[in-house]
């Protein structure tokens, strides 16, 4: 601990310390709304914020700048705004971009020089490296620390949090070298490691017993690549966000280079690139962010999701979730026929006359019928679902799926505003809010709950709308034509000979062998598998348990997210009792909460933000009632 607040405690002059175990976007925002709170109403505060990196794992500073954030780097923040509806006070500061294009680059020569020549070519609209966001981190850390009040102390312990146990009303909280007294304690851990599958577990045997190479479930920063031989077939499971951070770091990361010319990217292999077999139950890549069009702050607003239908549900106290996926499914196309129409070059009346009728009549197909949108263009949401759908049955999956990426890349690049498939699928992004309230208010059946929304829409949503930047799916083109990537198609079959021998469900008889397989995937959220240490004591003692849902006449549904108050995030113990001081924010929520990774979009009432400033009223206001 550091003097000042070793000073505050001997004098009896701490009102209440807090210890927040988890030093990323969550944790960190959570530190300023404590520190904006507490100076508001004058309390006297100790913070301590333990990680063994700062910022967590996820954003260390020292990783492969090849490996880059999701967002483009101008929707990016961990500033409140005047847009925060939550009541908190409103503390300003600069987006992800306006700092790097300011202060970043002085920021990084002192603290991470290896990155300062990044900052010459920041673009607003592009996706920044991981380390970049990292370090934007450990700036707003400093600035935390530096604008801290004389009664506030905020303290960074880098250390692994082993145990927190109950004494009385307060909490023990044991790294290995420090026991530390909590009034009140936030569980903020992000990803972190999880117990093997029994799948994998099976295959991790295999791979011991017969001296091959297997890699289970991971951040791919975290993965040691260099076993990984050249020249020589490597399975890769996995087509999401991870996949393509695997993919990058195999040949890019091996030296191998991309070159533009006349418009066309084509790779350079380097010769040290191994032979990638990848695969999937769906067989298809997620789609590319459409290129940004959008200002900072800018959001579509619901056609059918409205206020006025919400408040009627809320009223009803639950809604259908058929009803309410039908008229998402409209949000979506409603953008995009009118994006379409555009593209047309079709008058601003019939635009307008569309629009007015496409509400009026809450998207039946009849309307783009009488507006001549011809059959080849109306919006097919089983081909979105599935792409294989409409594979010609003489095409190969990879002739095929180089076809379908091409036809992607082609509509992704025609931007998020003007494009219509791009538009389209950006409303899945902005119109967030709805089914967050949805869930909040608890609208949906618990059937509906894990078979509507859990099952089905997540996969799908996150297919859709939570893609890697546009140029990785351009690289992977590349890599497809050079032979350096091979795509099964879907239902990914993984089975064990003498090695490992991979194929797609549908194409039995083309099979691939390889003596080397990586799971390119991040391991599960679900509490039941971590393996973090922490979490396991906190299970063990049941002070936390897994939130589970009782579903009349089926299975209990695991949700995979600690058992938490939805209200206060409060965790609750075996009995579903709140455990008062400690609570749970952000990725080991999800399964209760959605989307808990997501980053905070500036001039939204970005809902992280909005959580952290709740979460930081609820610990005051809860310590003053006492």
């Amino acid at each position: 601990m550091t003097d000042r607040l070793h000073s505050l405690i001997d004098k009896g002059d701490v009102f209440l310390h807090i210890v927040i175990i988890g030093a990323g976007p969550r944790g960190l925002s959570l530190c300023e709304r404590l520190i904006a709170h507490g100076k508001k109403e004058q309390l006297s505060t100790a913070i301590t914020l333990i990680d063994p990196y700062l910022p967590g794992a996820v954003w260390r500073t020292e990783q492969n700048q090849d490996l880059l954030i999701n967002s483009v780097t101008s929707q990016v923040t961990l500033f409140t705004d005047d847009t925060l509806t939550s009541g908190g006070p409103v503390v300003k500061g600069p987006t992800l971009y306006e700092w790097a294009a300011t202060h970043g680059k002085a920021f990084a020569q002192q603290h991470a020089p290896w990155l300062s020549a990044f900052f010459d070519q920041i673009d607003s609209n592009g996706h920044c490296p991981r380390a970049v966001y990292g370090l934007y981190q450990q700036w707003f850390y400093q600035e935390l620390r530096l604008h801290c009040p004389a009664s506030i102390s905020l303290t960074y312990l880098p250390a692994e949090v082993l145990s927190i146990t109950k004494e009385s009303d307060r909490f023990c909280v044991k790294t290995a070298a420090k026991s530390l007294i909590a009034d009140q304690v936030i569980l903020a851990t992000g990803h972190g490691a999880a117990r093997l599958s029994q799948e994998e577990a099976a295959l991790a045997a295999f791979a011991q017993q017969k001296q091959l190479f297997y890699a289970p479930p991971a951040n791919a920063a975290d993965v040691d690549f260099t076993d990984i031989q050249a020249k020589k077939p490597v399975i890769l499971r996995g087509l999401g966000l991870a996949f393509f951070d695997y993919v990058t770091l195999l040949t890019k990361g091996r030296g191998g280079r991309f070159i533009e010319e006349n418009g066309q990217l084509s790779y350079q292999p380097s010769g040290q690139e191994p032979l990638i077999i990848a695969g999937s139950h769906r067989g298809v890549p997620y789609h590319p962010r459409g290129k940004n069009q959008k200002q900072p702050t800018q959001q579509r607003q619901p056609a059918f999701l409205t206020a006025k239908r919400l408040s009627a549900w809320r009223q009803e106290k639950q809604v259908d979730a058929d009803i309410v996926f039908y008229f998402l499914a409209k949000e979506v196309e409603l953008v995009y026929y009118q994006q379409y129409l555009v593209s047309m070059k079709r008058s601003n009346a019939d635009v307008t006359a569309f629009t007015e009728a496409f509400i009026c009549q809450e998207g039946q197909l009849s309307v783009v019928h009488d507006f001549a949108i011809p059959s080849a263009a109306v919006w097919d949401w089983s081909f979105f679902e599935q792409p294989f759908r409409k594979k010609p049955a003489e095409q190969s999956p990879q002739e095929f799926l180089l076809h379908y990426l091409k036809w992607d890349l082609k509509e992704a690049s025609l931007g998020n505003l003007t494009g219509p498939v791009s538009s389209g699928l950006e409303v899945l992004k902005d119109l967030r809010e709805p089914l967050r309230l949805i869930l909040a208010e608890g609208l949906l059946s618990t059937k509906a709950l894990k078979e509507t929304f859990w099952h089905s829409f997540v996969p799908l949503n996150s297919f859709l709308s939570i893609g890697p930047p546009l140029q990785r799916t351009r690289e992977l083109v590349a890599l497809m034509e050079a032979g350096i990537v091979t795509l099964l198609g879907p239902e990914m079959v993984v089975e064990t000979t003498e090695v490992f021998l991979t194929y797609a469900k549908q194409s039995p008889d083309h099979t691939f062998q390889a003596t080397q397989m990586m799971e390119a995937r991040i391991p599960t959220t679900a509490v039941e598998a971590t393996a973090n240490p922490l979490i396991r004591n906190l299970l063990t003692q049941g002070l936390i348990h897994p939130a589970i849902l009782p579903i009349p006449d089926q299975t209990d549904f695991s949700t995979g997210a600690i058992a938490i108050d939805p209200a206060t995030n409060l965790c609750l113990d075996k009995q579903n009792r709140p455990q008062s001081g400690l609570y749970c924010f952000g990725i080991p929520t999800e399964g209760i909460h959605w989307l808990t990774a997501g980053t905070a979009q500036p001039g939204t009432d970005a809902w992280n933000l909005r959580q952290a400033d709740q979460l930081a009223a609820h610990i005051y206001a809860h310590r003053l009632s006492k």
